[in-house]
Parts: C-alpha cells; sequence; structure tokens
C-alpha cells in the first residue's frame, strides 16, 4: 500500500483522488494553504508520494523544493497532479497510483511512451483517426498531439475552412485540387481529401527536405500517392533560393525569416538553402487551370503575402477560398504587406478570424488590428471572403 499526501491549493483533490487513485491507496494526509504546517508533514518524508494540487502557486512550491534539497530530502516522488509532464518525469507514480482504465492513465502512459521513443529513435508514428503519420521524435508539436490524443492535428480548422467556403463561395468539390501550402509532413491536405473532401486530389508544396521526404512517405502510409502532386520548394513572388530555418521541435514552423528578433529558433547554424518558385508559373508549366483550384490552405510562417503574389493570375481568374496564419507584424516587417493588401483588394472584400467565431470583417481591418507582441504578432487564421459573396 502505498501512503499518499494530497498537497491541495485548488479544493479539488478529494473529487480528483476518488477518480483517479486505486482504492489500495492511502491518503494520509491532505494538506491546505493555512496549514501551519505544511512544510514539517513534506519534510518528514513519511509518504510515498506527493500529489500537488495548484493554480498560479508554483514558486511557493519551488522554493520549498529548493529548501528540501539543500537539506539533502527527495523531491524524486512528488508529482503535480494536473501537469502531464510531472507525471511523465515520474513513470513510477503513474503505475503506484493511478487506475489504469481512467483517461489520465491512458493519456500520461501515452505521453511517457513518446518521451522515452525520443530517446532512441529519430522518427516516431502515430494514428489519427483512421489515418497514420510518421514525423521525426523531435517533433513536439503536431505528431506529439496526435500521439496523445489520436486526432488530426487541425481537423478542427479545415472542417471551418470546408463549412464556410461551401456557405460563402457554394463549392463543388467533385473534382479538383485543394493547395496545400507550407505541406509540413501533410497531415493538413491529407486529412482533407481523405476525411472532408475524398474526390480532390492534393497539390502540396513544402521546400524542407526533411519535411518533405515525411510527406511523401505519409501521401503513401494513405494511400494517397495516386492524388497527389508534391512539389519539394517553397513558394514567393519570384523564382529564388533562400535560406530556410529549421525549428526541431516544431518542424511546421521553419520559415524564411530571421531579422529583426521576430523568427530565431535557433543560433543560425540549422539551416537549409531551399528553392522558391512562383505558384503562377508552376499551375502553367503543368497545365492545371485555375478553375480546378478549390481550396488554397497556406501556412508559411510569414511568408504569406509572397506566396499569394506569386497567384496574382490564379487569383483573378479564381478568386478561390484561402484560409491562412495570420502573421501581421512579419507581413509588416517583410515590406510585403502593402502589395499583398492591394492584390487581395481586388479579388477579396471580407475575412473571417476563425479562433474569432464567425464575425465577417472588411478586408481593410487587417491594416488597423493591433500587432500581438508574440513570435510573428500571429492572431489565428484567417478565412477571405471574394468579393460578391456578401450582399
Amino acid at each position: 500500500m502505498f501512503k499518499v499526501v494530497l498537497w491541495d491549493y485548488t479544493g479539488e483533490s478529494a473529487n480528483w483522488a476518488e477518480t483517479f487513485l486505486k482504492s489500495d491507496v492511502k491518503v494520509i494526509r491532505t494538506l491546505r494553504p493555512d496549514d501551519p504546517d505544511q512544510a514539517e508533514v513534506i519534510m518528514r518524508g513519511d509518504w510515498d508520494f506527493v500529489l500537488i494540487f495548484e493554480k498560479g502557486q508554483r514558486e511557493i512550491f519551488n522554493a520549498i523544493f529548493k529548501t528540501m534539497r539543500e537539506m539533502k530530502v527527495s523531491t524524486k516522488n512528488i508529482v503535480f497532479a494536473n501537469d502531464l509532464d510531472s507525471w511523465q518525469n515520474n513513470f513510477a507514480a503513474v503505475y503506484a497510483l493511478l487506475k489504469p482504465e481512467t483517461p489520465m492513465h491512458d493519456t500520461i502512459q501515452r505521453l511517457c511512451n513518446f518521451f522515452n521513443h525520443r530517446l532512441w529513435h529519430h522518427y516516431i508514428a502515430a494514428s489519427a483517426e483512421g489515418l497514420n503519420y510518421v514525423a521525426t521524435s523531435a517533433d513536439d508539436f503536431v505528431i506529439e498531439y496526435m500521439y496523445l490524443i489520436s486526432k488530426n492535428h487541425a481537423a478542427h480548422e479545415m472542417k471551418i475552412f470546408r463549412d464556410l467556403s461551401k456557405k460563402y463561395y457554394g463549392v463543388d468539390d467533385s473534382a479538383g485540387y485543394f493547395l496545400d501550402l507550407g505541406a509540413n509532413i501533410g497531415t493538413t491536405g491529407i486529412y482533407f481529401c481523405k476525411k472532408l473532401s475524398p474526390n480532390l486530389n492534393l497539390l502540396a508544396f513544402e521546400p524542407d527536405a526533411e519535411n518533405f521526404k515525411l510527406l511523401r512517405v505519409n501521401t503513401i502510409l494513405n494511400d494517397m500517392e495516386d492524388r497527389a502532386k508534391l512539389v519539394n520548394c517553397g513558394l514567393g513572388d519570384k523564382f529564388d533560393e533562400m535560406t530556410m530555418y529549421r525549428y526541431l521541435e516544431n518542424p511546421g514552423g521553419n520559415g524564411l525569416f530571421s531579422g529583426d528578433g521576430l523568427f530565431k529558433f535557433n543560433d543560425g547554424s540549422l539551416t537549409e538553402t531551399v528553392k522558391i518558385i512562383p505558384l503562377d508559373s508552376y499551375l502553367a508549366e503543368k497545365n492545371i487551370a485555375a478553375e480546378e483550384i478549390k481550396y488554397i490552405w497556406i501556412d508559411t510562417e510569414g511568408f504569406e503575402p509572397q506566396v499569394l503574389l506569386g497567384a496574382k493570375n490564379l487569383l483573378a481568374k479564381n478568386p478561390a477560398p484561402i484560409f491562412m496564419e495570420c502573421n501581421l507584424r512579419l507581413w509588416d516587417n517583410s515590406g510585403y504587406f502593402e502589395s499583398m493588401m492591394t492584390l487581395l483588394t481586388k479579388n477579396y472584400s471580407h475575412f473571417i478570424h476563425v479562433q474569432g467565431g464567425e464575425t465577417v470583417y472588411p478586408l481593410e481591418a487587417l491594416r488597423t488590428i493591433k500587432r500581438p507582441n508574440n513570435l510573428g504578432g500571429q492572431i489565428g487564421d484567417i478565412f477571405l471572403i471574394k468579393k460578391g459573396a456578401i450582399d
């Protein structure tokens, strides 16, 4: 029988313990914030595990841990109960304390397995909603999300994109292309063409060599190779070669910006020279008509203006639905923001801030939105509405 102290600053420990702790685990004490002997109980060490329930008081506990370590008292079996990373660092507590049939046990075990796998293998596989993907095990964003919860990354946003496209464009996706610009390892384009619009073909551009290799693998794993055109280059407003800055922990965040402190994920050593082409040139070379393009998904880490400026002919002939990441400060600092706005206002009139509901804003509002201080000035994603779609 394991003896546990519940150190509760939230008032939720009793319900949590009843739900998640095994029946043979004995709670010997529940400590409250106003208990005068908190430190004494913990320092006494007559427990096997301490589970901490806190919300914003981490500095209090860190100070106590520091004192304990100075006094040679072990903090090994102290776990923050609502912090998956804390459980991951104490896998023994998972097996000793948690009921195996609970979702939390399953999630924590998946997390532990993920990090243990990462130590020994370069690649990792995840299944999500009937689809299968391989990614680098260093990826703690896209593949970790899918590995832990078995849901496709950005599935919710893709469903919104499809539904808004049908509402404002009347899209008929019985044939044509889904354009995935900045495709990473394919989790967007593959999901959209397999789950949401199974009659569409995929046209995906990915400049990073490692990501592109995995994009090819994932199209094969999901029986998409006959319906996918994959292009190992980036898109811009002219033919060029550029330096890509690589972000190992989030390969989908690789980007072409390094200046002004907005996009520095490494010391400059993790770089790659990539080829850049205009989308219009590729479509003309491959005889793909503008009318065949049904959806345009752009996630190019601040390079969206250049991508759009390289698609002037496409947008003039077919202002298709566009869903793109909104990197306001990067757009400003690129020097291409005004050129992009001039182009877009020829064919689009409004946008929807996807993470903010379905409120429709005039396109000109992009000029006046406050630029946040987070990386790139991101406000999430926007959906562009063509002229004439709103009365």
